[in-house]
């Protein structure tokens, strides 16, 4: 792919086969729309150092979900961290805001810091720092957008808030606030290792990515009982759960 809004028709794709299918693959998908939208939206509007580079930044970024998501698809060997994502879809469980961060987990976790690196020479990653905080930026501004699609689905969010005591904001931030403070980390380490250990590198990342995935899908903070309740206050309609989070793209 060598533009974004071929990213876009891509995920779309992925969007409308996960409607056909019943297939929570698609919460993922669309909060990754939006956020992919709104990068487009900043390049369009020239709010990045290097315009151009953060076009292939973005690319290289969604290549790495939509070539795991492909592979994964065809039975092929993709990342860890990607692999428990996408088997999480079978279980009928766990809650939307789960298959939610199981995606941004491997995708800011993992993939984010990797391309940042495949895009940069060899251990001179340090002038993408800047860009590379304005596209968390980007991350960061869709959490309210997928909330409100969330209350509309009639997913609990202050309800959880209030059971716990606020404790869920351990996973939670770990999985977007967290996780993108570590993804520069991830470039930086990547950036800085040669091209034949880097391999070996990914995957160590991709393994600490993997094992915060299965804290997301089995949260410390409360009890598989109260998940089942939680669950019961979600639409079961998959597919128009999908359309409401897809309601919220702005491209």
């Amino acid at each position: 792919m060598k533009t974004i809004e071929e990213v876009l028709k891509k995920l779309d794709d992925i969007i409308l086969w996960a409607k056909q299918n019943q297939s929570p693959v698609g919460y993922f998908a669309c909060t990754y729309r939006i956020m992919t939208a709104q990068v487009l939206e900043g390049i369009q509007q020239k709010k990045f150092e290097d315009n151009p580079r953060m076009i292939q930044l973005d690319i290289a970024f969604a290549n790495r979900y939509l070539q795991a998501w492909e592979a994964y698809s065809k039975g092929k060997k993709c990342t860890h961290s990607w692999y428990i994502a996408f088997e999480a879809a079978k279980n009928k469980n766990l809650l939307i805001l789960q298959h939610i961060f199981l995606g941004m987990n491997a995708h800011i976790n993992l993939d984010l810091g990797v391309s940042a690196a495949s895009i940069m020479p060899y251990r001179k990653i340090n002038p993408l720092k800047k860009d590379f905080e304005n596209i968390n930026n980007v991350i960061a501004s869709i959490n309210q957008k997928v909330q409100d699609s969330l209350n509309t689905i009639c997913y609990p969010v202050d309800l959880i808030d209030k059971i716990s005591n606020g404790k869920d904001n351990t996973v939670l931030d770990f999985a977007i606030s967290k996780a993108r403070e570590t993804s520069w980390a991830s470039a930086v380490i990547t950036s800085n290792t040669p091209g034949f250990l880097r391999e070996s590198v990914i995957g160590i990342i991709d393994y600490a990515a993997a094992k915060v995935a299965t804290q997301i899908i089995n949260p410390k903070f409360t009890t598989s009982a109260l998940l089942k309740e939680l669950k019961k206050c979600e639409s079961n309609d998959v597919a128009k759960n999908i359309e409401v989070l897809a309601s919220t793209k702005n491209v």
